[in-house]
């Protein structure tokens, strides 16, 4: 897994692992992680539709808890011709860079979305919604009751997360 140069994780995260923090007007929360260094692909700020969470988005990236970034090298660009043939755009683009420049990829997918990630750079190599809670929770960003009370929030905008308590999961990491 790469790494910046202050020792942080580079990470890349997809719009269905991003707009659960927008959604929740909780980018700080990401910007808090210091294990990570987030980055979006310009196609990921494509996905993002609505008006509110543009400017939560913009104002992340202007606030340096996100970098923009764009895919230039043939390499990546051929991956994502490739995986563009059966996922989506940001799908495609962020796991064209995850892939090529071996980063954590924060994303919520299920499918065939995984098993591409799994098959191609391993598990270990996934950061979704409820992982970057229980990091939060590790590192006293937030408490346990804090991340149930986001898991709430997501619940009623239609985001199911693993069931299992923060408290479980935290035994598991």
């Amino acid at each position: 897994m790469e790494k910046d140069a202050d020792g942080r994780l580079l990470v890349v995260a997809d719009s269905s692992f991003l707009i659960n923090f927008l959604v929740l007007d909780q980018m700080d929360l990401l910007g808090r992680l210091t294990k990570f260094h987030f980055h979006i692909v310009n196609h990921v700020r494509a996905e993002i539709r609505y008006g509110d969470q543009r400017v939560r988005l913009q104002a992340a990236v202007e606030g340096g808890i996100v970098t923009e970034i764009e895919i230039t090298e043939p390499r990546e660009i051929l991956l994502y011709d490739e995986l563009r043939q059966f996922l989506g755009d940001g799908e495609s683009a962020s796991l064209a860079v995850a892939i090529s420049r071996r980063w954590v990829i924060a994303a919520d997918e299920k499918g065939r979305f995984r098993r591409e990630l799994f098959g191609r750079l391993g598990e270990n190599y996934l950061l979704d919604t409820a992982g970057a809670l229980v990091t939060a929770i590790k590192t006293g960003v937030i408490t346990v009751e804090q991340a149930e009370a986001l898991r709430g929030q997501l619940r009623a905008n239609r985001f199911e997360m693993d069931p299992r308590p923060f408290d479980e999961l935290l035994g598991e990491e």
